[in-house]
């Protein structure tokens, strides 16, 4: 009996010293985090600021590394090469979800990247240049509908990640018309063709192009979501008009599978006092991302599984899978 109690509180002792290592776990050094797109996007717009809100109060340098190409690949191959020490991180959207199932990536992404966080879930919208709009002499989605249906492939459409969800929920929403997708490798080089008219439209969202839109530069022309945005009251939404196009990118915190747990737990509750922080709040309010709900910490393990599953069935529909992860 007395050898059966030691062992309770051998166990007791070992379970609270886990725990208290894990609660005063701190980061003595600088932290990257990985983006796989380039600057100016959307996903380094969203990154940006929550690295920011990070730095304060961790109290550690916490850099953004984007390392771009491949529609993001590059960046997931960059990282898988880092240590697992709980010094790098990534953001992450669903887009590499079906960079994994296009089979384009060296390693088992399911496996060997777990999430974090998410950060937000955003809604995604096409945008148009006033140049082009003007040119072409059309104000709303019907018009640029019947205009594209008339000039096949004359409207360009500029594309970050043709193989991600931009490019499934730029599909769904155009469907069969003939448009001209033109690739550019980050939103920078995309928002300053789009101010120019060197490119008509663009699959984006509202954080990467507000100032553009506030200048007139560039009009908000479709929401892809089920009802009217309220940043954008004028905005035609996919919902009021019949089509089934409502996918829109989250974005959220990776880490690269054997990173140690307390560092994942405190950038976890790092990121959940971030998220209360006014400036956050400030920034999902401008950008339109606090009209769509992310799933909390307990929420996240069933939330990405239905995601690659919803993808995966997305993907072998559109005859695009090519690895499966089951």
């Amino acid at each position: 009996m007395k050898k059966l109690v030691c062992l309770v509180l051998v166990a007791l002792m070992a379970l609270a010293m886990a725990t208290c290592a894990s609660a005063e776990f701190k980061f003595e050094r600088k932290i990257d985090i990985v983006c796989p797109w380039g600057v100016g996007g959307g996903a380094d717009s969203t990154l940006r600021p929550m690295a920011n809100l990070l730095q304060e109060i961790l109290g550690v340098p916490v850099n953004v590394v984007n390392v771009e190409g491949a529609a993001g690949v590059n960046g997931v191959e960059y990282t898988y090469k880092q240590p697992a020490d709980g010094y790098t991180f990534m953001l992450g959207t669903q887009s590499l979800f079906m960079q994994y199932m296009s089979n384009t990536m060296s390693m088992n992404y399911k496996e060997e990247f777990v999430p974090v966080d998410v950060l937000v879930h955003s809604i995604n919208i096409i945008a148009a240049s006033k140049k082009s709009m003007d040119k072409y002499g059309v104000s709303n989605w019907e018009e640029l509908a019947a205009y594209i249906e008339a000039n096949p492939f004359m409207v360009s459409v500029a594309m970050l990640t043709a193989t991600g969800v931009d490019g499934a929920s730029l599909g769904q929403t155009v469907g069969d018309m003939m448009l001209l997708e033109t690739p550019y490798s980050g939103g920078s080089e995309a928002n300053s063709a789009l101010v120019g008219g060197h490119v008509d439209l663009a699959i984006t969202g509202t954080d990467e192009i507000a100032g553009l839109i506030e200048s007139g530069d560039v009009i908000p022309f479709l929401a892809l979501c089920e009802n009217r945005m309220s940043i954008y009251p004028d905005m035609q939404c996919t919902g009021e008009l019949g089509i089934e196009s409502y996918m829109g990118p989250w974005r959220g915190i990776f880490a690269k599978k054997g990173t140690p747990q307390e560092a994942i737990d405190a950038m976890v509750a790092a990121i959940e006092e971030a998220r209360v922080r006014p400036e956050w709040q400030e920034f999902l309010k401008n950008a339109a991302y606090d009209q769509r709900p992310v799933p909390t910490v307990e929420e996240l393990p069933a939330f990405v599984e239905a995601e690659w599953a919803a993808l995966r069935t997305y993907m072998t529909e559109q005859g695009t899978l090519q690895k499966d992860y089951q």
